[in-house]
């Protein structure tokens, strides 16, 4: 794969990540419940989703989809599901957010699980990210038509996603940002929350009109 092509490869994937979108509210509110690790957490989860698709597409394994529509209907439904169950979970467990200081090793891992499941799962449960690969790597894989060359364009994507995601969380928890979002936790959470259940019922009409 010429340098060239990997260049322009990676500034549109970096696009593609800064896209604000549903898992940029879903990592803020990562960090604003617990912390740095747990946005780091997020973040990495969300790249092995970018991962999963962006594979199935350089080695062309994505063609269920193309073939049987209802594929990609269940996964949008689910990840509609997942988002509203999500959207509420915020609300509510912002009432609950309490300092990690006095919280056992085990309680911080598996909070960290969870976070990490929730950056994998709003990737996954979206097909649409299938479409954004086939959209951009249709465009390379005449120059990178080899092993080397798909394994780099899944690389590079993942890589630079969860990089993203990454930098994000480090960012809001700089100590300003990190004063802020400890005085104003319960507000932001549910604001999160709100505007998660916003994004699902646009996400519902985006569904009905496409698939009836």
């Amino acid at each position: 794969m010429a340098l060239v092509d990997w260049y322009i490869l990676s500034m549109v994937c970096l696009a593609g990540a800064a896209s604000p979108g549903p898992s940029w509210i879903l990592l803020v509110n990562s960090v604003v419940k617990d912390g740095r690790k747990a946005g780091i957490a997020f973040g990495i989860a969300h790249g092995l989703g970018i991962f999963v698709y962006a594979g199935l597409v350089a080695f062309g394994l994505l063609i269920l989809i193309s073939i049987a529509p209802w594929v990609s209907l269940v996964l949008e439904f689910i990840g509609l599901l997942f988002l509203l169950w999500l959207a509420r979970s915020m609300i509510k467990n912002s009432f609950e957010i309490d300092p990690l200081n006095d919280v056992g090793s085990d309680w911080i891992s598996r909070q960290l699980l969870e976070h990490a499941r929730n950056g994998f799962l709003i990737v996954f449960l979206n097909p649409k990210v299938a479409v954004f690969f086939i959209a951009i790597f249709s465009q390379f894989l005449i120059s990178a038509s080899s092993l080397q060359g798909k394994m780099i364009m899944v690389i590079t994507a993942t890589l630079i996603d969860a990089g993203w995601y990454i930098f994000l969380a480090l960012l809001l928890t700089v100590p300003k940002f990190k004063i802020y979002l400890q005085l104003n936790a319960e507000k932001i959470g549910v604001f999160l929350g709100v505007l998660l259940l916003i994004v699902s019922f646009v996400l519902a009409v985006n569904i009905i009109r496409t698939f009836f």
